[in-house]
């Protein structure tokens, strides 16, 4: 405990801590309050206030009334509030069906989510090998070369695979990694026609990965599941094999999230006038 403490003194951020204070005081009852009134809450001088909550507007955590130059909360904390609700929501209605993959199959199974152009793993049960595999709850993987990532972006808009691979690159992380734009778009088709992603030791050697998409009552893909394996390789037949078993998964978490077979929404193409390699 005492060495969470000292790292805690070691590594705060003064104006992180001001910041969230700034926010907490909404908390307490006002929907909107002037900078003298936040000044005065936070006991601190009026311009450090003004500094503080520009930078929040600018994020979206905070709006300010041009009639009166008071602040409200933004709808950026309305926005994160319903990721962390549909997140939670999602894992209490998947879990169940996570714990059935598991023992169907032995193997390590994941639920994960697309953030940021990252994927976040929500929820994680190990397999029946003694080897566990980094992944956690909470922790982030790239979307170009897992499994979970690739069954996530084939079923995003152009505008998100574009933005996603500005960002985020197309980085090697094995000989087997995907790192061309054209090579990733013509697997993002293949994952679209098939219904399932693989990671074939593409992020971490010997880890290969089977993964399905997630969608919700309104057809847009939430989530994907996967079942990680670590072997030397996988063949065709393996492959189809724990593809049938996450596919039959990732519909069965979708009913239960209020999807409704042959309701799938239109997948527009990742990113026009790209080439396409068959």
């Amino acid at each position: 405990m005492r060495q969470r403490i000292a790292e805690y003194e070691y590594y705060r951020v003064r104006a992180v801590e001001r910041a969230l204070e700034l926010l907490g005081i909404f908390a307490q009852g006002r929907a909107e309050l002037t900078l003298a009134q936040m000044a005065e809450r936070m006991r601190l001088h009026k311009s450090t206030v003004h500094r503080l909550a520009l930078t929040l507007e600018k994020a979206g955590f905070l709006r300010r009334n041009v009639a009166t130059g008071a602040y409200s909360l933004g709808l950026k904390l309305l926005e994160l509030g319903a990721v962390v609700l549909n997140s939670l929501e999602l894992r209490s209605q998947a879990r169940p069906h996570l714990e059935r993959l598991r023992r169907d199959t032995g193997h390590t199974v994941h639920l994960g989510i697309l953030d940021a152009g990252e994927v976040v793993y929500i929820d994680k049960i190990e397999g029946d090998t003694p080897v566990r595999i980094y992944s956690q709850v909470g922790r982030r993987a790239p979307a170009h070369c897992t499994g979970l990532g690739k069954a996530l972006l084939a079923f995003q808009p152009a505008v998100v695979i574009r933005e996603v691979v500005a960002t985020r690159g197309l980085r090697r992380y094995t000989p087997e990694t995907i790192i061309s734009v054209p090579q990733l778009l013509s697997e993002l088709e293949r994952v679209r026609e098939r219904g399932y992603a693989v990671d074939m030791a593409e992020h971490e050697p010997l880890v290969h990965c089977v993964a399905a998409p997630i969608r919700d009552h309104t057809s847009q893909v939430i989530a994907a599941v996967s079942v990680t394996l670590i072997v030397p390789s996988l063949s065709a037949a393996e492959v189809e094999r724990y593809a049938s078993a996450v596919v039959a998964t990732a519909l069965a978490i979708s009913a239960d999230m209020g999807w409704a077979p042959g309701a799938g929404a239109a997948v527009e193409p990742p990113i026009a006038g790209t080439p396409h390699r068959g």
